[in-house]
């Protein structure tokens, strides 16, 4: 990887790696106001294959956006060796580690993505989970959402390829998927056990020779726990 800085009208912003379900505005907003004021944005992520000059986005959308309407004629960019498959694989996890976090729609449409995705639609559910940075069950809720629906004339395939009549017998009830709300829950309990586990306390944190995006994302977490209680607590509170 390089940076480089390319025209902001040479980088293919193409929805085939906009992994968000949709661009926030008021992001849009401050960032343009933001650089229009000075503000030095961190580089975006774009890809191109070696001797190509077809720059595929792969992180970066609102900033990029955010540019464009301050009026910059160039962006500062992060090179990566790739093409659009690579630069997909890159943006369906980038968002779960910093920037903006992403919502349950932005995770949904990473995992949709990844099962269109003529090579990712290949692997395993667990190891899709992985590339999107997502709980399994996630996966599992989307694939079989948008899965093909049942035969209209009442009959479904079975796993053998031979044709079922859709009847209250073969419709046995099945275990409950877990709500979104749920599997957001235990990935928070995860992580957090994870952090538990670590064998660092704060005052040993100089042990771990942290680079400022350590610092960064320690402060988003300390924050956003901080929050959550205060919140889970004014709640208690008020009930």
């Amino acid at each position: 990887m390089k940076t480089i800085t390319l025209a902001c009208d040479n980088i293919i912003a193409t929805a085939a790696t906009q992994v968000r379900a949709e661009l926030n505005k008021d992001m849009i907003e401050q960032y343009t106001e933001d650089i229009k004021t000075g503000a030095i944005m961190p580089p975006i992520d774009v890809f191109a294959e070696e001797g190509s000059e077809a720059y595929f986005m792969a992180d970066g959308f609102h900033r990029h956006r955010s540019a464009i309407n301050a009026g910059e004629i160039e962006i500062e960019c992060n090179l990566h060796v790739g093409g659009l498959h690579e630069a997909l694989v890159f943006a369906l996890g980038a968002n779960s580690k910093h920037g903006m976090r992403r919502t349950n729609a932005d995770k949904v449409n990473a995992v949709k993505l990844a099962l269109k995705d003529p090579v990712l639609s290949k692997l395993t559910q667990q190891e899709i989970a992985d590339v999107c940075c997502v709980h399994i069950n996630t996966v599992q809720r989307v694939a079989t959402k948008f899965a093909d629906t049942p035969k209209v004339d009442g009959t479904e395939e079975n796993s053998e390829g031979e044709s079922e009549e859709n009847t209250p017998e073969n419709n046995r009830p099945t275990k409950a998927e877990p709500t979104q709300n749920e599997i957001e829950r235990w990935e928070l309990r995860h992580a957090l056990a994870l952090i538990k586990a670590f064998p660092y306390g704060g005052e040993d944190s100089t042990k771990l020779h942290l680079e400022p995006a350590d610092i960064e994302d320690l402060e988003y977490v300390s924050g956003w726990c901080a929050h959550g209680v205060l919140a889970h607590n004014n709640g208690a509170r008020n009930d």
